[in-house]
């Protein structure tokens, strides 16, 4: 829908500004003809991202071991601007959960596998899909060694930063971001907390029917490694009306 709007500082018939979905655009109309005349676009500050390439950085609390980097989705010609930035946070792995927009062989060219398992716009993953993701997961998990002669495991891994995997749908809001909350759920976190957890760093995430699906998950036993501890219990009947109560806000 368009609507136009009147400044204020302006007489009515000098200017007007034009707004759709997606853009804006400044009108002058002649007082005499009554024609409108589209005013030059002013220019946008080199510093800012282009609207559309919103990556978000998810790093599980509970360990630095794995990371995961939430998208929209690239094409041709937007994909030299993802690449500048799978690089820059280490990227190995990246999922694809909607049909191909893009050349996978130019990632696969510069050494990030690329994995398709598209489902269907809005809905949840199939047990296929998540079975193939978590096993990706837990094969790129950083495992950490002792060497010989060192203090503690512990100590030598503090600085280190385990290996990042892009997941992307269209938009970055549904698919992509339930794969996240699965694999958090299986590293520890409690069910309905994943999904607080990655909302407060991509806002829009998951829809009703998601949300149900996240806090009904059980944890398949599919990952090797289950590193933290899951967040207090929400069992016995305080716990399982707090759980409710959390999931009815989660939707709103």
């Amino acid at each position: 829908m368009t609507t136009i709007s009147a400044t204020s500082t302006m007489p009515v018939s000098m200017l007007r500004t034009v707004s759709s979905d997606s853009t804006v655009v400044s009108v002058a109309i002649n007082p005499t003809t009554a024609r409108l005349q589209r005013l030059p676009t002013p220019p946008r500050s080199p510093g800012l991202v282009p609207l559309g390439k919103q990556l978000t950085l998810i790093e599980p609390p509970m360990t630095k071991n794995i990371r995961f980097l939430i998208l929209d989705c690239p094409t041709d010609s937007t994909l030299p601007f993802y690449m500048a930035e799978l690089k820059r946070y280490g990227v190995t792995d990246v999922v694809r959960c909607c049909e191909p927009t893009y050349s996978a062989e130019t990632l696969q060219n510069q050494n990030i596998s690329v994995h398709d398992w598209p489902f269907r716009d809005g809905a949840v993953p199939p047990a296929n899909i998540i079975k193939n993701w978590l096993q990706l997961v837990d094969s790129r998990i950083l495992k950490p060694q002792r060497r010989s002669g060192s203090p503690s495991a512990s100590e030598e891994d503090e600085d280190l930063v385990g290996p990042t995997i892009a997941v992307h749908c269209v938009a970055g809001l549904g698919r992509a971001p339930i794969l996240v909350a699965i694999a958090m759920i299986e590293l520890g976190m409690a069910n309905l907390d994943t999904v607080e957890f990655i909302r407060r760093r991509r806002r829009g995430c998951f829809n009703s029917n998601q949300i149900q699906y996240i806090d009904s998950y059980k944890r398949g036993k599919i990952l090797k490694h289950t590193l933290g501890s899951c967040s207090p219990s929400s069992t016995g009947t305080n716990g399982l009306k707090n759980g409710i109560s959390k999931m009815f806000r989660l939707k709103a």
